[in-house]
C-alpha cells in the first residue's frame, strides 16, 4: 500500500472536508438540496437513491461541464471503470478489477463490460463504439454482474450511453462552437448543434449534428531501422543480408489528428393516450491519422518513428425504433435496434520484422531447402491492413407491472444477432514472388492477397436468445426481496480463411452453442426516507466461442465463464437533502476464466482456454455536498484488489510446475486506487451568473499484461482540470484548461506490436467553448 499512501492521504483530507461541509451550513436555504438524478438501470425511470445497485449516473450538466467529448473522457470520471486504449474507438473495457488480459483478438474472449447506446448493446471485442458526447442526457455505469437484466458480457458491469429523446411541449435550439490549442500540439475546433421541432401536439422532431476537429500533438520523428539476417551462402560459408531503411516519406509533425462527424434525429409520436413511438437514427464517421502512443524512454516525449501510414476510419449507422403502451395496467415495451458499422485501419507494423524468425523467408533468397541464403534480402518493413464490417441487429419485448404495487415483477424476451466480418492482412510491399498467403490456397477466397504474407479472413456470427426477469415483493414497508433470473441459450460460429505461404489455407466452419441460467437475489431495507441498505448476491457471464486450431490443449471450443458477485450497498441522502453519500463493498469470484493468449510453441494462432480463477475485493463510494449556496464539492473513489486464486498457464499440462501466472498474480490493466474529485463556485461578475470549476483525477499504478515474464508496470498519475465561465439564461462562454500541470499519464503500455510505446493523453490545452440556446 506503501505507494498509495500519498494519493490516499489527499483523498482523505478531502473526503474531511467534504462531509465537514454541511456541518457548517446548517442554516441554508431548500435551494441548496441536490437535484434529483433519475435513472433507468432498472429498465423503468427511478430515483437513483432508491436503486438498490451501485450506480453512478453522469447527467447532461456534468458531461458539458467537464467539457467531455469521448469514452475517455467520461471513464476518467468512474473509478470502477478502467481502459486499455491505444486511440480513439480502439480500447477494452473494465470494471471492477475483472480483467483477462485479452489482446483484442476478433477470434477470442468477448468483453466482461457491457456498452449499451440507448436500448442497444453495442459491445465490440477492441473497439469500443466511441460515440461524440453531444445531447446527450446521461451516462449511467452500473457496477457489477448486471446479467439478469442486460445479458452477455455484463459480466463486471454495464455503461449505457442515453441520449435526449424529443419533446413536444415546445420549440427548442441550440448551437455550440468550441476553438482550442494544444501545448506542444495543433488546434482544435468543434462545432455542434440541435433543434427541437414539436410537429404536432403529440409528436416532435429533434436533430442533432456536429463536426469536430482535434489536432494532433505526437511528432513522427526521423530514423532508420537496420534488419540483419543472417545465413549460410551457397559454399556453406557465413552469410549475411543488412538492409537499412528510414522513415523519411513519412515525417510529420503533430500527426495523431482526429475528425468527427456525425448527426443523429429522432421522432416521438403519441399514438394515443396509451402508446408511444420513438423511431432514432445515427451516423457517425471518426477519421484518424498517426498513432496516440508515444516512445518517451527510446526516441522523446511525445515523439515516435513510424515507418508506415497509421490511419484509421470507423463509421456507423445505428436505427431504432421503441414502442411503449400500457395492456391491464402493465406497461409493454418493445424495443428494436439494428447497427451497421465499417472499420478500416492500417498500422506500420516493422517492428515485428526485427523479432520474427519468419520474416526473412518472405523478404530473402534461399535454396529450396530454405537453408542457404542465396541473395540480398529485400526490405521488410511490415503494414498491418484491418477490415472490419459489424451489423448487429437487437429486439427486446419485455412487459413490467406498476411499481407502486407490494409484489411488481419485469420479465422480457431478448435476442441478438451479431456478425462481425473481419478481413486482416500483414502485408510486405516487397513480398518475394511466390510467397504470398494464397499461393497454397485450396478454397475459395476473395483473392486480393498480392503482398500479403498472413491473412486472416473471417466472419464470426454470435447469437444470443434469452428470458429474463426480476420480481420483487415487499415483506414490509421497509424491506424487500427480488429474485432475478436469466435463461439463455448462446451461439458461435466461425467461417472463414487463416493461412501464410506455408499453410494450405484451408476453409474455417466452426461452430458451438451452450444454454445455461444467472440468477439474483437481493433484499433492501429503506431505513427511512433518506438512507437505503441493501445486500445482493448476483451472477454475471460472457459466452462461449471456438477455437480455430483443435488438437491442442485449448481444446477446440470454450464455454462461458461466471462471476458470483457479493455486495453490501448503502444510499443516502444527508443534511436535509443538501449530501448525498453512496456506497458499495463487494466480493466477487471469477470462475472458468476465458483467457486468449498465443504462444507460437502451441499454435500461430491465438487460442482460448478456461483456465483458473480469480478473486475481487473492492470498496467504491461517492458523496455529493451542497457546501453552501454557490459551493457544490464531490468525490468518488474506488480500492479494487484483484488477482489470481489459481496458477495460470497457456500450456495447461505445466500449470503447476511452471505457471505463466502463479497464483496471487495481479490482475492486468486495474489500478488498485482511483478517485475523482471536483469543485464547482458560482459567483456573480459584472452582474453576470459565472461559476468556476476543479477537478482531479487519479488512477494508482497497474500492470499491462497477465503473464509475470512479459508484463511492464504502468505508472500512477494525477490529472488536473480548471474551468471557468459565464452562464446565462440562454447562452454561456467558458474556458476549459485541462490536463493543467501537463502530465504524462501511462494509459497503456502497448506491447502487443512488439515496440513499447505508451499511449498517453493530451498535453496541457486550452478551449473557449460559445453556447446559445433558442
Amino acid at each position: 500500500m506503501k505507494e498509495y499512501s500519498k494519493a490516499t492521504l489527499k483523498v482523505a483530507l478531502l473526503t474531511t472536508t467534504v462531509m465537514s461541509a454541511p456541518l457548517a451550513a446548517q442554516a441554508q436555504d431548500d435551494e441548496m438540496m441536490l437535484e434529483e438524478i433519475v435513472v433507468t438501470a432498472r429498465k423503468t425511470s427511478e430515483s437513483m437513491q432508491s436503486v438498490p445497485i451501485s450506480i453512478q449516473a453522469l447527467g447532461q450538466s456534468k458531461l458539458e461541464d467537464a467539457n467531455v467529448g469521448g469514452f475517455s473522457d467520461f471513464t476518467k470520471m468512474l473509478p470502477s471503470v478502467s481502459i486499455a486504449s491505444v486511440g480513439p474507438g480502439n480500447a477494452q473495457i473494465y470494471m471492477r478489477g475483472i480483467s483477462d488480459g485479452g489482446d483484442g483478438n476478433f477470434s477470442g474472449t468477448n468483453p466482461s463490460v457491457g456498452v449499451y447506446l440507448d436500448d442497444q448493446p453495442v459491445t465490440a471485442i477492441g473497439r469500443v463504439l466511441d460515440v461524440h458526447m453531444y445531447d446527450i442526457a446521461r451516462v449511467e455505469a452500473l457496477s457489477g454482474p448486471q446479467g439478469t437484466l442486460y445479458g452477455a458480457s455484463s459480466q463486471a458491469g454495464t455503461i449505457r450511453i442515453i441520449t435526449n429523446e424529443p419533446d413536444p411541449s415546445g420549440f427548442s435550439a441550440g448551437i455550440d462552437m468550441s476553438a482550442g490549442f494544444t501545448r506542444k500540439g495543433e488546434e482544435s475546433y468543434s462545432l455542434e448543434g440541435f433543434v427541437n421541432v414539436p410537429v404536432s401536439d403529440t409528436a416532435a422532431l429533434r436533430v442533432v449534428g456536429w463536426h469536430v476537429s482535434d489536432g494532433g500533438y505526437i511528432d513522427n520523428v526521423k530514423g532508420a531501422k537496420v534488419f540483419t539476417v543472417d545465413g549460410l551462402n551457397n559454399a556453406g560459408n557465413p552469410a549475411t543480408s543488412r538492409i537499412r531503411v528510414t522513415n523519411d516519406d513519412y515525417l510529420e509533425k503533430d500527426f495523431n489528428d482526429e475528425e468527427n462527424t456525425g448527426m443523429r434525429a429522432a421522432l416521438k409520436v403519441d399514438l394515443n393516450d396509451s402508446w408511444t413511438a420513438t423511431a432514432k437514427l445515427m451516423h457517425q464517421k471518426q477519421k484518424t491519422t498517426g498513432v496516440w502512443d508515444h516512445d518517451p524512454e527510446d526516441v522523446g516525449d511525445l515523439k515516435v518513428q513510424r515507418f508506415f501510414e497509421d490511419r484509421g476510419e470507423d463509421k456507423f449507422t445505428q436505427a431504432g425504433l421503441t414502442i411503449e403502451g400500457e395492456v391491464a395496467g402493465m406497461d409493454l415495451v418493445y424495443a428494436g435496434s439494428y447497427l451497421d458499422r465499417d472499420v478500416q485501419y492500417d498500422i506500420d507494423y516493422s517492428e515485428y520484422a526485427a523479432y520474427s524468425s519468419f520474416i526473412p523467408y518472405y523478404t530473402c533468397d534461399f535454396d529450396a531447402n530454405y537453408y542457404f541464403l542465396t541473395d540480398t534480402c529485400t526490405d521488410p518493413r511490415i503494414q498491418f491492413d484491418q477490415e472490419s464490417k459489424y451489423k448487429v441487429q437487437t429486439h427486446e419485448i419485455r412487459l413490467q407491472s406498476a411499481q407502486d404495487k407490494r409484489l411488481r415483477f419485469i420479465a422480457g424476451l431478448f435476442y441478438q444477432d451479431a456478425e462481425h466480418a473481419y478481413d486482416n492482412q500483414w502485408r510486405i510491399p516487397t513480398l518475394r514472388a511466390g510467397k504470398r498467403a494464397d499461393d497454397n490456397f485450396t478454397g475459395n477466397v476473395s483473392g486480393h492477397y498480392s503482398d500479403s504474407y498472413f491473412i486472416t479472413d473471417q466472419v464470426r456470427t454470435d447469437t444470443e436468445k434469452a428470458v429474463f426477469g426480476e420480481v420483487t415483493y415487499d415483506i414490509n414497508e421497509q424491506l424487500s426481496a427480488t429474485v432475478g433470473a436469466r435463461f439463455f441459450k448462446s451461439s458461435s460460429k466461425l467461417e472463414g480463411v487463416v493461412a501464410t505461404f506455408w499453410w494450405n489455407g484451408e476453409l474455417l466452419d466452426l461452430e458451438s452453442s451452450e444454454s445455461s441460467s444467472i440468477f439474483k437475489f437481493s433484499l433492501d431495507y429503506q431505513v427511512n426516507d433518506d438512507v437505503l441498505l441493501y445486500g445482493t448476491v448476483s451472477e454475471g457471464f460472457r459466452p462461449g466461442g471456438n477455437n480455430r486450431v483443435t488438437g491442442t490443449s485449448a481444446g477446440a471450443t470454450y464455454n462461458s465463464d461466471l462471476i458470483t458477485n457479493y455486495e453490501f450497498g448503502w444510499k443516502s441522502t444527508l443534511a436535509d437533502g443538501r449530501a448525498r453519500f453512496n456506497g458499495s463493498i463487494f466480493v466477487m469470484d471469477w470462475s472458468d476464466i476465458q483467457l486468449t493468449r498465443f504462444d507460437p510453441s502451441i499454435s500461430l494462432l491465438g487460442l482460448t482456454a478456461n483456465v483458473g480463477s480469480a478473486k475481487v475485493k473492492g470498496l467504491e463510494t461517492d458523496i455529493t455536498v451542497a457546501a453552501t449556496e454557490s459551493l457544490t464539492l464531490s468525490a468518488s473513489m474506488s480500492y479494487i484488489d484483484a488477482s489470481l486464486s489459481e496458477n495460470y498457464a497457456v500450456d495447461v499440462a505445466n500449470i503447476d510446475s511452471n505457471p505463466d501466472a502463479p497464483e496471487g498474480t495481479r490482475l492486468s490493466m486495474i489500478p488498485k486506487f482511483k478517485v475523482h474529485m471536483s469543485a464547482r463556485q458560482s459567483f456573480e461578475f459584472m452582474d453576470y451568473s459565472s461559476f468556476f470549476q476543479a477537478s482531479l483525477s487519479h488512477q494508482g499504478s497497474s500492470y499491462n499484461d497477465f503473464f509475470i515474464n512479459n508484463r511492464e508496470k504502468q505508472a500512477g498519475y494525477t490529472i488536473a482540470d480548471l474551468s471557468i465561465g459565464i452562464e446565462e439564461d440562454d447562452w454561456s462562454l467558458i474556458l476549459f484548461a485541462e490536463n493543467l500541470f501537463d502530465e504524462r499519464a501511462e494509459m497503456y503500455r502497448n506491447s502487443i506490436d512488439y515496440d513499447s510505446r505508451i499511449t498517453t493523453n493530451r498535453p496541457r490545452s486550452f478551449t473557449v467553448r460559445y453556447s446559445k440556446q433558442f
